[in-house]
């Protein structure tokens, strides 16, 4: 058994290196001058066995994910703007191979093709010398399989310009010498969290995560933040998918706790949150971290009304102008019989590979749009400050780039850790840790309406910026409101005042400055000043 898992998982890794004809006409590779790696998990496994021994992966036999499936197109989509652009990298092209990254702990194959050298990896050998695959990569999602291969990537000064790990252990710098991200650190998202619940004066509070690196770390930080606050954690859990959550609620219940903190990622929170539902736990303030503060499925679930207030934290949603007509045309010239006609032989090494994606093309243009945007700036960010740092280590000017000068990773990352310039109406910028500036939205679900809809309140430095009002539609509509987040023109309306008594009471966020909504309902319906009466 043994021997034939090391013979599988070493098959993936020759797979990997030495696979060209199917990866290089799909959507999994591009070529260009320089060549940028992506980690996105286009499938998910949902429940892992431990490992005593190195195995390979065909991600294509688990469970499709959509939101995966977005966020790779959203790096197809950050490097076509790119390459289409005339003052960035005027006369440099940019290139990619993109692994679909399903696993904790059986995706290696994908990480040693990133860092390999002409097919082989050599340890130890010297910076000046050192030009792998890639010149810098983003992803993957979730902090534990970030935490698993990081080591490997940033050992070489590869820089790992991360879309979706939050884990604070990464912003160490020791471990993690390349590590950057997008995405508010776990520290970040803690102490906002506490601010509410401050605020608030709420002092004895759950708090439920899973078991692993992500819910770990924020247990860790909130258990040592709440020191000296008079906030009390007198229930804590780490929750696996096999764990009994009728249980543990009626443990909630039992000590009068009506604060639960959930956070954990998106499978767990739904576990979580159904299982309320279904035991009738009533009338409780559930705050949510940012991997489930907009699920578009938990809203819809009937009965959930009645497990009492949803708020959410999750960084600020900003559009991606052109996104929307870049999938039109990709949908428009999918050939959904390609992978039917592919040769068997380079299909079965595709799978190996995990270059592979059947369900992907069965998606209608508006489903991809249309699925939850959370990390869809992060993403893009991500491929522009690597880009970014490219265009200085090549000395560019607005016309042409010196292609002639040699860029090694470790010099990229010098370049990416001076960085500081404006994308879509923010300022890209790393700390010291490879942290971002922090902008976050409070949001509060909205669940008694048909359709449910959330009320996001935009606070950068705590302060509110602009209210976006969402509701839920079916995803062929044109009014869905994650779309509307994009397309809609923001016009000012007046908002409802139990809406305004909620923001009043948020930490050091404040409602004099002017408020805008977009408003993401169909044509013909107004909307009307409401009273007090309305649950606050």
């Amino acid at each position: 058994m043994l021997l034939s898992s090391i013979y599988s998982f070493l098959l993936a890794f020759i797979n990997c290196f030495s696979f060209k004809v199917s990866c290089l006409e799909s959507d999994f590779s591009l070529k260009g001058d320089y060549l940028l790696g992506g980690l996105f998990a286009l499938h998910e496994v949902q429940h892992a066995t431990p490992l005593f021994s190195p195995e390979a992966i065909e991600c294509s036999r688990y469970s499709f994910s959509k939101s995966g499936y977005q966020m790779f197109q959203v790096m197809r989509f950050a490097v076509e703007e790119i390459n289409n652009s005339t003052t960035l990298l005027p006369n440099v092209s940019l290139g990619y191979e993109i692994f679909d990254h399903c696993s904790d702990t059986k995706n290696f194959a994908s990480v040693f093709s990133f860092i390999s050298k002409n097919g082989s990896i050599k340890p130890k050998e010297k910076l000046n010398n050192y030009q792998p695959k890639v010149i810098a990569l983003t992803g993957p999602y979730g902090s534990t399989r970030t935490i698993t291969i990081a080591p490997l990537i940033t050992m070489d000064l590869i820089p790992l310009v991360n879309y979706g790990a939050s884990s604070y252990v990464l912003s160490n710098k020791l471990q993690y010498p390349s590590f950057l991200r997008t995405v508010p650190s776990n520290k970040d998202l803690i102490e906002m969290i506490i601010r509410i619940i401050q605020w608030f004066g709420w002092n004895w509070v759950a708090f439920l995560g899973s078991q692993d690196d992500y819910s770990e770390d924020g247990l860790r930080l909130f258990s040592k933040y709440i020191q000296n606050t008079g906030i009390c954690l007198a229930y804590q859990e780490a929750l696996s998918q096999r764990a009994n959550y009728t249980l543990t609620l009626k443990k909630i219940d039992m000590l009068n706790i009506n604060v639960i903190v959930v956070f954990a990622d998106p499978q767990y929170a739904s576990s979580i949150i159904k299982s309320a539902i279904a035991n009738n736990i009533q009338n409780k303030v559930w705050i949510a971290s940012e991997t489930w503060a907009m699920n578009q499925q938990l809203p819809r679930e009937p009965g959930i009304g009645k497990i009492g207030t949803v708020i959410g934290i999750t960084e600020s949603l900003l559009s991606l102008p052109g996104f929307d007509e870049f999938i039109y045309k990709e949908r428009g010239t999918t050939d959904v019989n390609h992978n039917d006609s592919a040769d068997s032989e380079v299909k079965s090494n595709s799978k190996t590979c995990n270059h592979d994606c059947d369900c992907c093309t069965l998606l209608t243009a508006e489903e991809i749009i249309n699925e939850n945007p959370t990390f869809s700036y992060a993403i893009y960010a991500s491929i522009y400050t690597i880009a970014h740092a490219l265009h200085k280590a090549l000395q560019c000017d607005m016309n042409e780039c010196h292609k002639n000068t040699t860029v090694k990773p470790y010099m990229l990352l010098g370049q990416i850790k001076k960085l500081d310039f404006p994308l879509n109406g923010r300022q890209v910028k790393y700390d010291d840790n490879g942290d971002p500036t922090v902008s976050f939205s409070v949001i509060r679900w909205h669940t008694e309406t048909n359709p449910p809809r959330f009320d996001m309140t935009i606070c950068s430095n705590l302060k509110v910026r602009k209210i976006y009002i969402f509701g839920f539609y079916s995803s062929k509509r044109s009014d869905n409101p994650f779309r509307n987040a994009y397309t809609y023109e923001i016009i000012n309306l007046y908002v409802d005042k139990s809406l305004l008594k909620f923001l009043r009471k948020l930490p050091r966020c404040e409602d004099t400055e002017k408020i805008s909504t977009v408003l993401p309902v169909p044509h013909g319906v107004k909307l009307e000043e409401k009273g007090m009466n309305s649950r606050s």
